[in-house]
């Protein structure tokens, strides 16, 4: 319920109070204009315009971002006050009957929100603080909660009993009295917060978040101090009471400054990325003006003509219709009756025009409604709803399930979905849900955060994203459809749920039918303790159980399977399952390190060879976080970055699926002491140094660069590999670094082979007093010692790959833990002249260059570090 009231009903309000305060501008502009000259009139449309644009780009564009949502609504509630003056002029005695509604929306005084809807995105931005800081920030955020809710409350009251003189005391617009006083100076120490927050940034992020915050900071402060100071200093006020036309100059010196908002807000949040706000927020913007643009050709005209007739209701009908303004009276009402006949049609006309993949899916959805009944067979029926539901939606996943009361399991016909015991908690929920229920274990007032661990463990494996129960007649649970995330990233819509609870309301009707249950679902491993037992043509065991695996030649094989086919050993029980339902099938372990196991699979909808691997097991909530870290991962696309296909989960265990480098990697190129030519080494340093900029353009850093993260293609294309996974990882830990890879990981990402380049292991974790991120003797002198992570750690990290390419060995070798930190501390590189005399000249120039101990002596950037490296080909 108080989920609903911020996040809803504030918002509403404010956004009645806008609209109508927005018409009454343009109603009452000729009485406005004189009405105060300290202050032009027209700033009034100009604040409305500005902050209520920002708030439409946030609102509408970043709805998934809780801080985008919290600061749209700042501005919202903000455009809202500036709608008091036109309100209160077109409550004038001339507004007849409506002036009692005029009177009622200008008591809304929704900026007595603002501190709140500021101090919950001062406290979520750019990232949660430490946990006593969040503590100190959200006791304040309830604080501002209260006190907005109070000063509402009691404007209200005023409004109701003008003549409770206490009351004064909370009026806006006074210059005086408590209303102000509190909501300035809340706002203004968490203005103040904010401020001290960029300061205290670190990481690769900082410089466009202080840039955004100093863009607001220089946007509202004066304005904000002028305010402060008209509040807290009589003698200013009374200065400024005396000197109208000063008054005036500061007035429209600092406004100019905060109406540049709806400039730095959407150049930070579109450009910079500073909040989650996609880039269909500009379309949903277009598509929202234009059906308002159809809706106010219907009521404007209407609207105009009765507020006509009652502002004239003194006057007879022949007096009104025998005037001057007889042929816009009818004009007026023609065209609004001509709209109104036509406004279905236009409004369909737009839907096409903007989401004509929504107006397709509601035709397909709505016929799928009446063809499911021509379906007798459940399996037909399962293959109908899914193929259609997907052609309508397209979504990353769908399954119907079917409810067997036989075995009391909840089966998908199509084994896309591991079976779910229809006596669980999570299919009570959903037989008690009437209307399509969503899945967001992010989301702190999700009821399905109640549900068992295994239970949500199941969610996230089936990714999906909204359920929708299949219910009989009494109620009882007869199945559920469930379907994963839009393609798109579009949200479900009002509609797409209506639909969809008639689809499951027909397909109740079907499954009713089927007397006696006849459906029998295939055998899965739930059936029979006896696993090994199975028939091997049942494909859902497979599916549903852990897979057997060889331990000598790291072969997999379904569940049944007893003896490897290739060495004859028996086999053992693998960590993840032989197939994930209707995704991948796990063929061959290649891999093993400090992160998890790496296999070979095959990608069983493209028919693709792909490399997957398993990371450490997680919970629920912290699966679906890493599998929004996997699809920004995903979006960096480049020739020289090998993609992720996506990120999945069993059981708690995440798997990355990615590119299969036939190649090999570049730790097997270089086994056994070989190195390669200054040529291949160039060449291979412009690649990753070009992979490397696209990456730090995207604010994602790799910090675990070394030669098994570097694969080939098979026509011999470099690519590096695991971009992302230590950005996946420290979110998932939120303000810890996990524990440091010791430096004989090198094998660990080998796609290829598990062959060792290499034998020496360094525990770090135990001998630094930092938390470090990446594989010690890659790390840079900076990283050892703790500093915030920035595009130098990658680069350090490709120069020592470089350097070591051309010697053929590991630079920071040899000795335990401390020994080899202490070296990286002092920056005690090889001397190339030294070692590598038949190479000085320019190499020697670019290594001692980009190895320094010193930062500012290195590559500035990748994109630097890859000039440099031009330059020495050009020469070579």
């Amino acid at each position: 319920m108080i989920h609903w009231f911020w996040k809803r009903f504030v918002p509403l309000l404010a956004t009645v109070k806008l609209a109508v305060g927005l018409a009454a501008f343009f109603l009452t502009y000729d009485e406005g204009v004189g009405s105060n000259p300290t202050f032009p009139h027209i700033l009034y449309l100009l604040f409305i315009l500005a902050f209520g644009a920002t708030a439409a780009l946030l609102l509408l564009g970043g709805r998934g971002d809780k801080r985008a949502v919290a600061l749209g609504s700042f501005f919202l509630v903000g455009a809202s006050a500036w709608c008091n003056k036109p309100l209160s002029l077109l409550a004038g005695p001339s507004s007849g009957l409506a002036s009692p509604l005029l009177e009622l929306i200008n008591a809304f005084e929704m900026d007595a929100f603002l501190p709140f809807f500021l101090w919950v995105f001062v406290r979520d931005f750019p990232e949660q603080p430490p946990a006593g800081t969040r503590r100190f920030m959200s006791a304040l955020v309830g604080f501002s909660a209260w006190a907005g809710i109070s000063f509402f409350s009691l404007n209200l009251l005023r409004f109701v009993f003008p003549e409770w003189d206490l009351l004064e005391r909370f009026i806006p617009m006074q210059g005086k009295g408590m209303y102000y006083v509190a909501a300035m100076f809340l706002t203004a120490a968490a203005f103040g917060v904010l401020i001290w927050k960029s300061l205290a940034l670190r990481g690769p992020s900082r410089r466009r978040v202080r840039l955004f915050l100093q863009g607001l900071a220089i946007a509202f402060g004066p304005m904000l101090i002028e305010i402060l100071m008209e509040l807290a200093l009589p003698g200013y006020r009374a200065f400024m009471a005396r000197h109208p036309g000063l008054k005036l100059g500061v007035i429209i010196a600092f406004s100019s400054l905060a109406l540049t908002v709806p400039f730095i807000v959407p150049y930070a949040v579109l450009v910079h990325r500073v909040l989650d706000v996609k880039l269909i927020a500009r379309r949903a913007i277009q598509y929202a003006l234009a059906r308002t643009s159809v809706l106010a050709l219907v009521a404007v005209p209407l609207v105009a003509l009765c507020a006509y007739l009652i502002l004239h209701r003194s006057l007879s009908l022949s007096e009104i219709f025998s005037g001057k303004h007889v042929f816009l009276l009818l004009s007026a009402a023609a065209i609004g009756a001509v709209a109104l006949g036509y406004r279905r049609r236009l409004l369909d006309a737009i839907d096409r025009r903007f989401f004509r993949e929504q107006y397709d899916a509601r035709q397909i959805l709505t016929l799928l409604v009446e063809r499911i009944r021509s379906i007798s067979e459940v399996e037909s029926l399962a293959s109908l709803v899914s193929r259609e539901i997907d052609l309508a939606l397209h979504l990353e996943g769908i399954s119907m399930m079917v409810l067997d009361s036989r075995s009391g399991m909840l089966t998908d016909p199509r084994s896309r979905a591991r079976r779910l015991d229809a006596s669980s908690s999570l299919a009570l929920t959903v037989s008690n849900a009437s209307d399509p229920l969503e899945v967001d274990l992010e989301n702190l007032a999700s009821s399905l955060l109640k549900l068992p661990e295994k239970e949500r463990h199941w969610l996230v494996d089936s990714g999906f994203r909204l359920i929708v129960p299949i219910l009989a007649r009494d109620g009882s649970l007869l199945g559920m459809v469930g379907l994963g995330e839009k393609k798109s990233g579009l949200p479900f819509l009002r509609e797409d749920r209506q639909l969809l609870h008639a689809i499951a309301s027909n397909a109740a009707w079907v499954l009713e039918l089927d007397q006696g249950r006849t459906f029998a679902p295939k055998r899965s491993w739930m059936d029979t303790p006896d696993v090994e037992g199975l028939s091997r043509s049942e494909p859902s065991a497979a599916a549903a159980e852990y897979a057997k695996e060889c331990a000598n030649c790291g072969s997999l094989f379904a569940t049944y399977t007893v003896f490897c086919a290739n060495c004859s050993r028996k086999l053992e029980v693998a960590r993840v399952p032989y197939v994930l339902p209707g995704k991948f099938r796990f063929e061959k372990r290649i891999g093993v390190g400090g992160m998890g196991i790496v296999y070979h699979g095959a990608d069983l909808a493209l028919g693709r060879p792909v490399a997957i691997k398993t990371l450490r097991r997680v919970s629920p909530e912290d699966a679906m976080r890493l599998r929004r870290e996997a699809r920004t991962a995903a979006a960096a696309s480049h020739p020289h970055l090998a993609p992720v296909y996506a990120l999945e989960t069993w059981q708690g265990t995440p798997m990355l699926v990615m590119e299969m480098l036939e190649g090999g990697t570049l730790a097997q190129r270089m086994t056994a002491g070989r190195t390669l030519s200054p040529l291949e080494t160039v060449d291979l340093g412009i690649a990753m140094a070009d992979a490397l900029a696209h990456l730090h353009a995207a604010d994602i850093l790799h910090r675990d660069i070394k030669p098994t993260n570097i694969g080939y293609t098979r026509d011999g294309i470099p690519k590096l590999m695991d971009f992302g996974i230590a950005r996946m990882i420290k979110d998932l830990d939120g303000e810890m670094d996990f524990a440091l890879m010791s430096s004989g990981d090198d094998d660990e990402d080998s796609l290829l082979s598990t062959e060792r380049w290499g034998d020496e292991a360094h525990g770090a974790a135990a001998v630094s007093a930092h938390r470090l991120v990446g594989t010690l003797g890659y790390l840079s002198p900076e990283a050892v010692t703790g500093q915030p992570a920035d595009p130098s750690f990658d680069l350090w990290s490709l120069s020592v790959v470089l350097y070591e390419c051309l010697l053929g060995r590991k630079i920071f070798a040899g000795g335990d833990a401390p020994q080899v930190i202490a070296r990286i501390k002092l920056g005690r590189v090889p001397e190339f002249s030294q070692i590598l005399p038949e190479l000085d000249g320019t190499l020697g120039e670019l290594f001692r260059s980009a190895l320094h101990k010193t930062r500012a002596r290195r590559p500035a950037s990748a994109r630097e570090l890859r000039q440099r490296l031009i330059a020495v080909r050009a020469e070579l």
